[in-house]
């Protein structure tokens, strides 16, 4: 006797749990944002049971190799037997079955080419150290965003997986709820007539534009989305035992994965314009309303015939109605693109409608964590590469074998070959020889790869020199004081230099202690000529230090421009500037990120000159608080990482 048939889940985790196992390969996977431990487990269990039986699950940790992915020279069997052995990686143990990936946002670029290209192609190619084989890989991919500050997943992994799942509040709670033995054995069932049922689902046309539009108008540009929206729609109607999509089928596939891709909201519908207006022309009033007809009380009037319609509201509608009534397939409404359009901003979740006016109406930029350099001694462990353990470098014993064992036979023929060669012929006794376990060369050595982060150093270069530069000092105070707050978490460094009188003063070497800062910021004097040649070149000469310490230097100039103490310590206004500027061209040609900020009244011309020679920004801020500036030197951070990179 077969157990009873448990109704499907409507929506959540469950229900995305159902259609990646009704079409695994065709949907790619799921994105988890957050989740705990027990939320994760249970999904990936609920995948894996609803897909056939045998179906394999593989934990794949965020700092697994390329080996271990595709496959290769199986060490131990090749050492043991002395000729070449290959094994399987991961991806190929996993076929058939489900791949789960935490802390995705830390997968090396390895790792993650790797994963993208058997979503895309379903088998693993391996093709190193002699060994050339094709395996199936047909998985089911689950990663774990657990991202913190500014990491997170590449574009390129999150666009190829068909849902990405918020396991919080009710959501999760249901996933917990759901996964009862008798509820889980209805659902294998269903999902195995449903893969049995989903070549046979057929979709209108008119779907396929109405979902199209829909991604166009969220702001999705990804041309794989409409597809994974209309595989998920398919396998939706699969599962419920329909060989059409319907308005059910789509709403759920745009809610599903459209819904998280969103980036903007849609426009506003056009009201419709008059074509035979002029452009300087008030529009036309409305038609004068249709006189109302008689009473029904009437006698006169209920026997009189009814008028005949309009010819505009006439007879195409109902032509159309009753053609609709004959046809026995069901097709979408007139307003197809309007229903998914509600769908996907009903399932936006909470928060979501106001980060996305906030992206629209360009909304302020969040921190950074840092960009990623190379380093041999220190940082989180990225591979290995060719090279000799010496300097503080480190080797990596495991890849040094590996790339050693494929060429063990081939070493040991030619060790034995000259061992025979170099035997003299009057030797009387064969000489005993003592065959190394393993025979490893200079070009085996391997050694051990990092990855270091690093921050962005803001160089505040403050003119305290006379009253209009005091007036700007509080500003100034307060926005290293509110970017100190946000430095840990970005690992940036905030370094002050004053200038008035004859020179400058390192006030506060590149730090991130917010105490010392805020003591230094206090004690600052004004008053005083301007030395702006001066000021120019120590910022230059403290912006190199930085950048030679690995970080990513941004200046920031705090001024009126008016300079009038030369570079030889003479005073003169003429002098000064042509000092200035000279020293701003040497500047502009360390190709270092700046803001010039003109904290004059109206703007001085020659401010603008000198900010034009440094290649600076140029903003002028005659009434700037703290809080506006901490914003600007924000966004000038975000410059100075790609100036970095580039």
């Amino acid at each position: 006797m077969s157990s009873p048939t448990v109704d499907l889940p409507r929506g959540g985790p469950a229900l995305t749990a159902l259609l990646l196992a009704v079409d695994a390969r065709g949907l790619g996977g799921a994105m988890l944002d957050h989740p705990l431990h027990e939320q994760a487990r249970a999904f990936s269990l609920l995948v894996q049971r609803a897909l056939p039986d045998g179906a394999p699950l593989r934990r794949v940790p965020s700092s697994v190799t390329p080996d271990r992915l595709y496959g290769g020279v199986d060490l131990a069997a090749t050492l043991s037997t002395g000729r070449l052995v290959s094994e399987r990686g991961v991806l190929a143990a996993a076929d058939g079955g489900v791949v789960v990936v935490p802390m995705a946002e830390r997968l090396s670029i390895a790792a993650r080419t790797a994963l993208c290209e058997v979503l895309d192609h379903a088998e693993v190619q391996v093709a190193r150290d002699g060994i050339g084989e094709q395996h199936a890989a047909r998985v089911c991919a689950i990663i774990m965003d657990e991202s913190i500050d500014d990491e997170s997943v590449h574009d390129a992994l999150r666009e190829r997986l068909a849902f990405m799942v918020r396991l919080s509040g009710s959501a999760a709670a249901a996933l917990l709820d759901d996964t009862d033995e008798r509820a889980v054995a209805s659902w294998e069932r269903q999902a195995r007539d449903a893969r049995h049922r989903l070549m046979s689902v057929s979709v209108d046309e008119s779907w396929i534009v109405a979902i199209c539009e829909t991604a166009d108008a969220f702001g999705i540009d990804s041309v794989r989305a409409p597809l994974l929206a209309l595989r998920c729609a398919r396998a939706h109607a699969a599962l419920h035992g329909r060989l059409m999509i319907t308005e059910a089928d789509a709403e759920v596939a745009a809610a599903l994965v459209l819904a998280p891709r969103a980036t903007r909201l849609p426009p506003p519908p056009a009201e419709p314009a008059n074509d035979n207006a002029q452009p300087g022309e008030p529009p036309l009033p409305p038609p004068p309303s249709p006189p109302e007809p008689p009473s029904a009380t009437d006698g006169d009037a209920a026997d009189a015939p009814k008028p005949p319609a309009p010819p505009d509201t006439a007879s195409p509608d109902t032509d159309s109605d009753e053609s609709e009534q004959n046809d026995d397939a069901p097709s979408p409404p007139s307003s197809s693109t309007d229903v998914l359009r509600e769908a996907v901003t009903s399932a936006l979740p909470p928060g979501m409608l106001a980060l996305l006016l906030e992206k629209v109406n360009g909304g302020s930029m969040q921190g950074r964590v840092g960009a990623e350099k190379q380093n041999m001694l220190r940082g989180r462990p990225r591979g290995s590469r060719s090279g000799l353990p010496r300097g503080g470098s480190r080797l990596h014993l495991l890849e040094t074998l590996r790339a050693a064992a494929p060429w063990q036979r081939a070493r040991l023929q030619q060790t034995a070959s000259d061992a025979l060669v170099s035997m003299a012929p009057t030797t009387k006794a064969r000489p005993t020889t003592v065959r190394p376990r393993v025979n490893i060369r200079r070009e085996d050595f391997r050694i051990r790869r990092f990855i270091e982060k690093t921050g962005t150093t803001v160089l505040f270069v403050v003119d305290a020199s006379g009253s209009s530069a005091v007036n700007r000092l509080a500003e100034a105070k307060g926005a290293v004081e509110m970017l100190l707050a946000e430095s840990y978490a970005r690992r940036d460094r905030v370094s002050l230099i004053a200038f008035r009188g004859q020179g400058t003063e390192l006030l506060l070497p590149p730090t991130r202690a917010l105490a010392r800062a805020k003591k230094v910021l206090a004690a600052l004097p004004g008053g005083g000529g301007t030395p702006l040649a001066h000021a120019i070149e120590a910022a230059l000469e403290q912006a190199l230090g930085a950048k030679r310490a690995g970080s990513a230097p941004l200046v920031v100039m705090l001024t009126d421009g008016r300079a009038n103490i030369a570079r030889d310590g003479t005073p003169g206004r003429p002098g000064a500037e042509r000092d200035a500027l000279a020293a701003s061209a040497r500047f502009a040609q360390q190709n270092i990120p700046a803001l010039f900020v003109d904290t004059s009244s109206r703007g001085e011309p020659v401010a603008r000159r000198v900010a034009e020679a440094m290649r600076a920004r140029y903003v002028l801020l005659p009434a700037a608080n703290a809080k506006a500036l901490g914003g600007l030197v924000r966004t000038a951070m975000q410059m100075a990482e790609g100036s970095d990179r580039a």
